[in-house]
C-alpha cells in the first residue's frame, strides 16, 4: 500500500468514526432514542405528552443539521416546520385527538416533488433555484391532509438521472458523477460506508431514512431508482402499483416516462 492509499484509508475511517459519534450524540430527543423511530412510537409518545411535535422536529431539524454535512442527503430545510409543528400541538391541546394518521411525522421529500411553500423544487439543479411552486403536488396535499409535516428536501441524482461522463477533459477539468449526486446537493454518501455508492435517483431519501433524519422519505421512481438506493442503505423501499398515486407536480425524467414516475416511499 502506498502513502496516498493509506492516508486515503485513514481519512476514510476518521469519517466514518466521526459519523458513528454524531450519530450516538444526535441520537435522544426529550430523554428518548429518536434511532430506528417508528411513527406509531411518535404517536404513542404524543399522546401521553412526552414528546411534542415541535420537539421532535426540532431534534429532527438539529440531527440533519450536524450529520448532513457528511451524509449530503438532505438539499433544503422547511423553515416553516416549526411553525406547522405548533399549529398540530395547539390543535391536539384543544381536540385531544390526533389531526389525522399522520399528525407531526417529520417527512423528507425528494426534491423533484413540488412543495407549494417556502421551499425550492429544484430536481438538485441550479439552474432551477428559485422555483418554487404555487401548489403542492397531489401526493403533499395528501400528506399534509394526514397530518403529515414537510420536513425539507432531499438530495437526488440530478434531474432523476446521473452522468458518467469519465472521457469529458478539457485539458484541465476532468469530470465523473455519481449517482446521488446534484449539482446542488453534492455527493449523497451512503451512511454505512461512506465510499459505497448510494445508489440512485432517490438516494437522498434512502441514506435520510437509514440515518434517522426522518421518519419518512419520499421518493420517485423510473426504473428502480427507489429499491436501488433502498437496498444500498439497507433500508425498505416500497412502490405503489402505477396509476395509484398521481404523479401530478412531480418533474418527470422525461416526458415519456411521466407516466410511471410515481411517488414511493422508502
Amino acid at each position: 500500500m502506498n502513502i496516498f492509499s493509506l492516508t486515503l484509508l485513514l481519512a476514510v475511517n476518521a469519517a466514518v468514526f466521526q459519523l458513528l459519534h454524531l450519530d450516538a450524540d444526535m441520537s435522544h430527543c426529550c430523554k428518548v432514542d429518536i434511532r430506528e423511530f417508528t411513527i406509531q412510537a411518535a404517536h404513542k409518545l404524543l399522546m401521553n405528552g412526552t414528546l411534542s411535535s415541535a420537539s421532535l422536529i426540532k431534534c429532527y431539524i438539529r440531527r440533519i443539521r450536524v450529520m448532513n454535512p457528511q451524509l449530503r442527503a438532505v438539499i433544503e430545510i422547511n423553515p416553516d416546520a416549526l411553525t406547522i409543528a405548533h399549529g398540530l400541538d395547539d390543535y391536539f391541546k384543544v381536540h385531544r385527538r390526533l389531526a389525522g394518521t399522520l399528525h407531526g411525522v417529520p417527512i423528507l421529500v425528494k426534491d423533484n416533488i413540488a412543495t407549494g411553500d417556502n421551499m425550492n423544487t429544484t430536481a438538485g439543479s441550479w439552474a432551477l433555484l428559485g422555483a418554487k411552486p404555487k401548489d403542492d403536488a397531489k401526493v403533499i396535499k395528501q400528506l399534509r391532509k394526514a397530518g403529515a409535516i414537510i420536513l425539507g428536501k432531499a438530495n437526488l441524482s440530478e434531474l432523476s438521472g446521473y452522468l458518467r461522463l469519465n472521457q469529458l477533459t478539457f485539458s484541465f477539468l476532468s469530470f465523473k458523477a455519481q449517482p446521488g449526486w446534484s449539482s446542488r446537493g453534492g455527493q449523497t454518501k451512503n451512511p454505512y460506508r461512506l465510499r459505497q455508492t448510494p445508489g440512485g435517483s432517490s438516494s437522498g431519501s434512502a441514506v435520510a431514512v437509514a440515518a434517522n433524519l426522518a421518519l419518512v422519505a419520499l421518493g420517485t421512481d423510473t426504473d428502480g431508482s427507489v429499491i436501488n438506493p433502498a437496498a444500498a442503505a439497507s433500508t425498505v423501499g416500497f412502490r405503489p402499483s402505477i396509476g395509484k398515486i398521481s404523479n401530478k407536480g412531480i418533474i418527470p425524467l422525461s416526458q415519456n416516462q411521466d407516466s410511471v414516475n410515481s411517488p414511493s416511499y422508502a
